[in-house]
């Protein structure tokens, strides 16, 4: 497997053989950008490549991670697959919930949220953000996301650049695959939206994005915080999170596709083993 910077995918500047093409730039200032990219390659774990086929061998997937400093570059593995876009499944629940607060549909991550026509089995007392977030009780989002609507929602992931933004369907039914068009992101595309979220750079209130940022469980290994989601759905199998170690934070974004019966928790393992061989964090005790 060959890894690629954000700008082979075309998502990004022009690229060190597009220099030539600027005409006017300055030595100095040709010499400074080389540099700076220079030291966001070096940020990058050099082990990716093996990291990657040993934990996907065989299958169609991809990785890219990036670290959360500006101007680092995310790198990724697995090839043209890259380049796919695939339904978020539960891992839209990031997005959801900065928007959500953003909004004020929900007063804070701990307020309950009750459903607007309760059913026989609902807790009494609601279930909130966080605790939906941790459990999967995927309900809470659809309520959340009924609230907020339609047209907010497609301005909100638009404003965000999550994916191709695309909010057509049920608003319950974001980011589950139910059709072919509709939203729709890369791993690319999820580590630079995770990695503006980590330094609260999204076009919503600080609080909304420092509130999810809490709501992502966290799991100490070692020196190291692992925050990790995970989430399957139609030909997809996606674990986002990060990796805050030594006061660095490194974002990544591992999906799957074309194998039957994949589920979150497989994806969740299969992340958890590459964060250690890439050496992003020891093992768990």
């Amino acid at each position: 497997m060959t890894a690629t910077t954000l700008e082979q995918h075309g998502q990004g500047s022009t690229g060190i053989g597009g220099f030539r093409h600027v005409g006017r730039a300055s030595s100095a200032a040709l010499s400074l950008v080389l540099a700076a990219t220079s030291m966001a390659r070096a940020q990058t774990p050099p082990d990716l490549e093996s990291a990657f086929s040993n934990v996907f061998a065989g299958a169609t997937a991809c990785v890219a991670i990036r670290d959360v400093a500006p101007g680092a570059a995310a790198v990724s593995a697995g090839g043209l697959t890259c380049d796919r876009r695939r339904p978020p499944c539960a891992t839209f629940e990031i997005p959801a919930s900065v928007i959500a607060l953003d909004r004020g549909v929900v007063a804070d991550a701990g307020a309950p949220v009750k459903r607007s026509s309760p059913l026989k089995d609902d807790p009494p007392d609601g279930v909130s953000l966080r605790n939906a977030f941790r459990t999967g009780a995927s309900w809470v989002y659809e309520e959340v996301s009924r609230r907020v609507g339609s047209d907010a929602f497609a301005k909100a992931l638009a404003a965000m650049r999550y994916g191709n933004a695309d909010s057509g369907g049920p608003v319950e039914r974001l980011g589950r695959g139910d059709s072919p068009e509709g939203l729709a992101l890369n791993a690319v595309e999820q580590v630079e939206f995770l990695a503006r979220l980590k330094r609260g750079e999204l076009p919503t209130s600080a609080e909304s994005q420092a509130r999810t940022v809490e709501i992502v469980p966290a799991e100490r290994w070692g020196d190291a915080n692992v925050a990790l989601k995970s989430g399957a759905c139609d030909d997809a199998a996606w674990t986002v999170g990060w990796v805050d170690r030594n006061g660095r934070s490194t974002v990544l974004a591992a999906v799957e596709s074309g194998r039957p019966n994949m589920t979150a928790d497989d994806a969740l393992n299969k992340a958890k083993q590459l964060i250690i061989e890439m050496g992003l964090a020891p093992p768990p005790r």
